[in-house]
C-alpha cells in the first residue's frame, strides 16, 4: 500500500501514541489498560458493526466499521504485528478455497514426530583381573552344587523320643 493509505497513516499514529500520556491520548489510555481491554473494545465495535449491518443502516455500518478497524490496528500494534503482516496473510490465502483454508486452520497437519531418543547402552560390570570369578570364562564353567552347611556329610545324632528313653 502507498504511504497515503489511510490505514497505514492510522497505524503510524497509533504506533506514535504507544507509551504516551494516557490522560492526553485515547490510544495511549488503551495501551495503558492492556491487551484485555483493547480486545474488549474490538469485540464491542464488532458487535455494533454487526447490529448496524443487520438493521440495514449503511451510515452506521460505515462508522462502526471505521471504529472496528481502528481498534483492530491498536490490538495488532499491541501484539507486535503490522498491517503488512495481515496483508501478507491475505496474499498467502489468495486463490485458496475458503472452505479448504478454514479446514486447514481447524485441523492443521500435525508436525512430524521427533525421532525417538537413542537407547542407552546396557551397563557393563567392571572386570577385575585379580578375581577369577569375575572373568568371563569363569562364569561359563559349571559350579559344584552345595546343599549348604545344614546338609553337609557330617553325621548327626538322631533325635530320641522321650518314650524311648
Amino acid at each position: 500500500m502507498t504511504a497515503t493509505d489511510p490505514l497505514d497513516a492510522l497505524e503510524a499514529v497509533v504506533r506514535s501514541r504507544r507509551g504516551g500520556d494516557p490522560a492526553a491520548s485515547y490510544v495511549a489510555s488503551l495501551f495503558a489498560k492492556g491487551r484485555p481491554k483493547i480486545a474488549q473494545k474490538l469485540g464491542e465495535e464488532a458487535v455494533e458493526a454487526a447490529i448496524a449491518a443487520v438493521q440495514g443502516d449503511r451510515e452506521a455500518l460505515k462508522g462502526e466499521a471505521a471504529d472496528l478497524l481502528f481498534h483492530l490496528i491498536v490490538l495488532l500494534v499491541d501484539s507486535g504485528l503490522r498491517l503488512d503482516d495481515v496483508r501478507a496473510e491475505l496474499v498467502r490465502r489468495e486463490g485458496l478455497s475458503g472452505l479448504i483454508e478454514k479446514a486447514q486452520r481447524a485441523h492443521p497437519a500435525p508436525p512430524p514426530a521427533p525421532p525417538p531418543p537413542p537407547r542407552p547402552a546396557p551397563p557393563v560390570p567392571p572386570v577385575s583381573p585379580a578375581s577369577p570369578s569375575t572373568r568371563p570364562e569363569a562364569s561359563l564353567a559349571p559350579r559344584p552344587l552345595s546343599a549348604g552347611p545344614a546338609y553337609d556329610d557330617a553325621p548327626r545324632p538322631l533325635p530320641i523320643a522321650k518314650e524311648d528313653r
